[in-house]
């Protein structure tokens, strides 16, 4: 038996993580989120460094970061329901929907691991950029904008997070448990209802949360 095929037997009968009983850790590495998650943190520490040395007042900060945190979840829930799910028939506007993050191979194989961190990091990377200079007219202050666009970076960083743990692990918590039955039923009953991942706010908002067997038959 050459090395090789040693190599391969031994990677074939180790064993492999069971889907929805994840730890974690085993998790972030099986989806390639560590680069996600360092690349992001370490923008996010850069961005509220800057802020501070450019004179922030701490108070401001917490109360402006946890914001945009929130100020994600709304972000989050535009992104799936009219981007993710955007799918045009019209050659023009398939051409268009060809610059986004496919989504269709995740809701016809949820459970395949994406393994594609680096991509995710790079993807991420010019919205960020977009974000302070977006921001940086709206609040007037480059110390504001950067502390915002900080806690809309936490909060996609969260969005990562919560969107595995709802395939890879147990979430049995009650507020996980909550969020990982919104989602399954997003994507084994209805993906035209239950658009939010970190949090179901805005599906009740904007009533687009799943009203049961009646309502998806009516």
């Amino acid at each position: 038996m050459t090395d090789a095929t040693q190599t391969q037997a031994a990677s074939d009968s180790a064993p492999k993580p069971i889907v929805g009983q994840m730890s974690p850790v085993a998790m972030i590495r099986a989806e390639g989120l560590t680069a996600v998650f360092c690349g992001v943190m370490g923008l996010t520490i850069l961005y509220l460094g800057t802020a501070l040395a450019l004179g922030i007042d701490p108070l401001i900060m917490v109360g402006l970061f946890a914001v945009g945190v929130f100020y994600w979840t709304f972000l989050e829930y535009l992104l799936h329901r009219f981007v993710l799910h955007w799918e045009p028939e019209r050659p023009v506007l398939k051409a268009i929907r060809k610059i986004f993050p496919g989504h269709r191979a995740h809701h016809n194989k949820p459970s395949r691991f994406r393994e594609d961190g680096i991509h995710m990091l790079k993807f991420f990377t010019w919205p960020s950029l977009f974000g302070v200079v977006f921001f940086w007219p709206v609040f007037g202050s480059l110390p504001l904008s950067l502390t915002f666009t900080a806690g809309i970076q936490i909060g996609y960083l969260l969005y990562e997070f919560t969107h595995s743990a709802c395939h890879f692990m147990p979430m049995k918590w009650f507020y996980a448990a909550h969020l990982k039955r919104h989602h399954a039923i997003h994507h084994h009953r209805d993906e035209t209802v239950n658009y939010g991942v970190t949090t179901s706010i805005w599906d009740t908002l904007f009533r687009t949360t799943w009203k049961g067997r009646r309502a998806a038959a009516a």
